[in-house]
C-alpha cells in the first residue's frame, strides 16, 4: 500500500506534502513550527489556512505534480499575513524562483510574505526577507515532539523511510535530510539493511566533525570512505574513515577505523590491514611483552567506555580470508578472536588471564604465510541504552581515541611503551 505521505514523483514534493499533511492533521504543532521557520506576528489558530503547490488563498489542483512556479507549501489567513515554503532535495537552490514567489503571492494580496526555504545544506547567501531552515533541523525539531504527537511520530518515521530509499536508489543528495539520534533497533522494530546504510551514512558525516579524531588519531576529514556501501553477511554494513598516515594509498594498505554496523550490535574498530607495510618488522624489532604493554595501555584507556557501555566487548582479532572475484562476500578460511581483557595478567572477576592468547597472537602475526588482517574491536550491543541515543557518537570517538596506542605501535608514530 503506498505511504500516505508519498501522493508526488518528485522528492521536494513528497516531503513538502508529508511535512503539510502532519501540520494538517495535529494543529497544535502548526502556530510553534511557523516561530520556527521565523515568522512574525502569526495569528490566531482558527484564522491559519494550509496549501499545498498552491498561492496563498488560491486553490489549484494539487494532483498535477510540479506546479511551475507553485511555493511548495503556504500558511495564509484572510488579510495580508502568508508564509511560502520552498522545498529542496536534489534540485539547486534558485533565487528568482524564490523572488517569483514573492511577486506571485503579492499579486494575490499578500504584499509581504514570509519565505522559507527548506534545503538539505545552508546557501552562502540569502536576501533577508528569506528564512533558511535545513531539514536535519526541521528533523530534530519534530522528533522531539513525538512522544505527544503521533503525527510528529508518523512524520519523522516517514524521513527515516525516505532518506533510507533515497540512499538506496543512489539520488544525488549533497548531505543528509535527517540526524544521528541513535541505534532504536528492538524486536518490535528490528534491525535492516536499509535502516544501517542510513545511519552508517550519517555517522560518516557526524564523525568527520569530531576534533577529537584529528587531533588523536589524525582522521582525514577531506577523504572519502566506501565509495559504495553493499550488503555484508546477514544484512550488516561497514564503512571507514581513513587517516592522515595513509593519504594517498588505499585504504588496504593503511591503518584505518572502521565501522560495523551489523543486526545485533555495532562493531568500532582500528583495523591493521594485510598490505600495510612495516608492521612486522615493527613486531619483530620488539617482543610479544611489548606487544603486551600496548594492548594494557589500550584496555586501560577502554575502561571509562566499558563502564558506560556494561555489555560491550573489547576483542582482539586475527583473520585469513580469500575472496573468489572482486565483487564478491569474502571467503573465511580462519579467524582467531579475543577478549582483549583475557589476553593481560589484569584480568579479574569472571574473565580470566590466558598467557598463552598474547604469545599465540604474537606468532601469527610475525610468522604469517599467508594474507592476514588484524585489529581490536569493540562490540556494542544495540540494547545498551547509550546506544540507543544520540551519545552512541561520544562512545565511538572515545573508542578510538582509546586505541590510539594500538595506531602508535603499527606506524612508529611513537614507540611503544
Amino acid at each position: 500500500m503506498r505511504n500516505v505521505f508519498d501522493q508526488y514523483d518528485q522528492p521536494e514534493n513528497r516531503l513538502t506534502h508529508a511535512l503539510m499533511v502532519t501540520l494538517a492533521n495535529d494543529k497544535k504543532l502548526v502556530r510553534p513550527f511557523l516561530k520556527l521557520v521565523g515568522a512574525k506576528r502569526v495569528p490566531a489558530l482558527k484564522n491559519i489556512e494550509l496549501g499545498l503547490q498552491c498561492v496563498p488563498g488560491e486553490e489549484v489542483d494539487s494532483d498535477k505534480d510540479g506546479q511551475e512556479g507553485l511555493p511548495d507549501g503556504c500558511f495564509f489567513d484572510q488579510d495580508d499575513w502568508a508564509v511560502v515554503i520552498e522545498a529542496k532535495v536534489q534540485a539547486g537552490i534558485s533565487i528568482n524562483q524564490l523572488k517569483r514567489h514573492r511577486k506571485t503571492s503579492a499579486r494575490y494580496g499578500y504584499q509581504q510574505p514570509y519565505v522559507v526555504l527548506l534545503s538539505i545544506d545552508k546557501p552562502k547567501s540569502l536576501p533577508d526577507w528569506v528564512t533558511h531552515l535545513e531539514w536535519k533541523n526541521l528533523y530534530s525539531w519534530f522528533s522531539r515532539r513525538t512522544a505527544d504527537s503521533s503525527w510528529a511520530r508518523h512524520f519523522v518515521e516517514y524521513m527515516h523511510v525516505f532518506e533510507a530509499k533515497m540512499i538506496a536508489k543512489d539520488y544525488k543528495i549533497r548531505g543528509t535530510l535527517t540526524m544521528f539520534d541513535g541505534f532504536k533497533f528492538s524486536d518490535a522494530e528490528p534491525y535492516t539493511y536499509a535502516e544501517g546504510k542510513r545511519l552508517i551514512r550519517l555517522l560518516g558525516d557526524e564523525l568527520r566533525k569530531r576534533k577529537k579524531l584529528v587531533k588523536a588519531l589524525g582522521v582525514d576529514v577531506k577523504a572519502t570512505g566506501r565509495t559504495a556501501i553493499t550488503r555484508g553477511e546477514n544484512g550488516a554494513v561497514w564503512d571507514f574513515l581513513p587517516l592522515k598516515t595513509g593519504r594517498g594509498k588505499p585504504f588496504t594498505a593503511a591503518v584505518h577505523l572502521t565501522l560495523v554496523i551489523r543486526p545485533q550490535e555495532v562493531g568500532i574498530a582500528l583495523t591493521v590491514p594485510n598490505a600495510m607495510r612495516g608492521v612486522r618488522n615493527t613486531l619483530r624489532n620488539n617482543d610479544a611483552e611489548s606487544l603486551g604493554r600496548m594492548l594494557s595501555q589500550v584496555e586501560k584507556n577502554l575502561r571509562p567506555v566499558l563502564k558506560k557501555v556494561k555489555t560491550a566487548k573489547p576483542m582482539i582479532y586475527i583473520l585469513q580470508r580469500h575472496y573468489k572475484s572482486q565483487r564478491s562476500h569474502p571467503e573465511m578460511d580462519g579467524r582467531v578472536e579475543v577478549d582483549l581483557r583475557t589476553v593481560l595478567s589484569t584480568a579479574k572477576g569472571l574473565l580470566k588471564y590466558q598467557p598463552g592468547w598474547l604469545e599465540c597472537i604474537f606468532e601469527l602475526l610475525v610468522n604469517k604465510k599467508t594474507n592476514m588482517q588484524w585489529g581490536i574491536e569493540l562490540h556494542c550491543p544495540h540494547s545498551e541504552k547509550v546506544m540507543q541515543s544520540a551519545t552512541a557518537i561520544d562512545i565511538m570517538v572515545d573508542t578510538w581515541v582509546a586505541m590510539t596506542p594500538l595506531m602508535d605501535f603499527v606506524t612508529s608514530r611513537k614507540r611503544p611503551c
